[in-house]
């Protein structure tokens, strides 16, 4: 129920000295409630690890881009960061390696949604456009008379490495500057 009572408790700081809640929602409302309820100010939000990848048109679906956006609503910076599903190897080296370029080459400065997803092995880091997935999409009734959905993943990588899918297949960080505008642009012009 999205106008149910929110729970927040106050769990073991993650940094020492800086208090860490949990709250009963999704990952927009925690970006909302920091600001309304506990009178967070900051500078820049991380919304992350997804535990499963943010390519292509998946970005349509993801409460972690979803949380980014809703501080870039605010004006607040903010990067949303993705593993593969079921692990994060990768991640530790390959944050480091964004933090690194991401501060010391302004792009801190530069754009307010950052779509960031690691491979296991990262080679180095890769701005890119977001990709098309191609999933084809089906539902198998089982035994128990219970519809199970399933998905063939439909995209070829090129050796272009110029959207996500492509950076991310071929071992690079994918970075995606993301908009929460999804106006169609040349389209509007086309009927006005």
């Amino acid at each position: 129920d999205i106008f149910g009572p929110l729970v927040l408790q106050e769990e073991k700081d993650i940094i020492e000295g800086i208090k860490t809640y949990s709250l009963n929602s999704t990952p927009t409302d925690c970006v909302k409630f920091s600001i309304h309820a506990l009178n967070f100010d900051f500078d820049l939000l991380f919304s992350g690890i997804n535990d499963g990848l943010n390519l292509g048109e998946d970005i349509v679906y993801s409460g972690t881009i979803a949380a980014a956006s809703e501080a870039a609503l605010y004006h607040k910076r903010s990067v949303a960061t993705s593993c593969q599903r079921g692990s994060t190897e990768g991640f530790d080296v390959g944050f480091k390696m964004f933090m690194a370029e991401y501060l010391t080459k302004d792009i801190y400065k530069q754009h307010l949604i950052w779509n960031v997803n690691f491979p296991s092995n990262p080679k180095g880091i890769k701005y890119c456009y977001q990709g098309t997935n191609n999933y084809q999409y089906f539902y198998e009734l089982a035994q128990d008379g219970k519809y199970y959905p399933k998905a063939i993943k439909g995209f070829k990588t090129t050796t272009k490495l110029v959207t996500d899918l492509d950076c991310y297949h071929h071992g690079y960080i994918a970075v995606t500057p993301l908009t929460y505008d999804m106006t169609d642009y040349d389209m509007l012009k086309k009927i006005q």
